[in-house]
């Protein structure tokens, strides 16, 4: 038996040595793969922009479609309320379907991050991606607490991972060697 597998068996990409154990096999990436703070703040940024974007984007055209039917009233309406709703679901849905379907956002893609679960290094699933995104909305609501949710992530040990990952057993990691 070889003492290394090789990286695509294993769940982060890295060679691990298999045996001997030294002690209790760890449970999760090694510190290499970890996606580091900067990336990660970034990545958010990046992510505000875009959602911003798309925000200002719908908002004009339901605005320029109420003013361009201002003898309909009822047609200025029904613009404002789906458009208005299409905002909504989309600042609800882009990070945990993200999360869920591909492991990163669009900010998080173009840092070379990417979420994955602490236990296997997988897509998050479901539950575990919209439980990530609703602990931090929650958290950003309670005074200091969404600044407190964000630092965690330069003391913690030995994963690097913010609160809301925690409450997700999730961790970032890097997709560039």
């Amino acid at each position: 038996m070889s003492m290394y597998q090789s990286p695509q068996q294993q769940p982060y990409g890295y060679w691990q040595p298999t045996y001997p154990p030294a002690g209790p096999a760890p449970v999760g990436p090694p510190p290499g793969a970890l996606g580091n703070q900067g990336a990660r703040l970034a990545a958010r940024f990046l992510d505000g922009v875009f959602m911003l974007l798309a925000l200002l984007l719908v908002a004009g055209l339901v605005v320029l479609i109420q003013n361009l039917t201002v003898d309909n009233d009822s047609i200025g309406m029904v613009a404002g309320v789906i458009g208005y709703s299409a905002i909504g679901v989309v600042l609800l849905c882009y990070e945990p379907v993200m999360h869920w379907k591909s492991g990163a956002t669009y900010g998080k893609r173009i840092c070379g991050l990417r979420v994955a679960r602490l236990d296997d290094g997988r897509h998050l699933s479901f539950g575990r991606a919209w439980l990530r995104w609703f602990t931090s909305f929650l958290m950003g609501f309670v005074p200091f607490l969404g600044l407190v949710d964000v630092l965690w992530c330069l003391w913690d040990k030995p994963f690097q991972q913010c609160l809301h990952d925690k409450a997700a057993n999730s961790v970032v990691l890097t997709t560039r060697p």
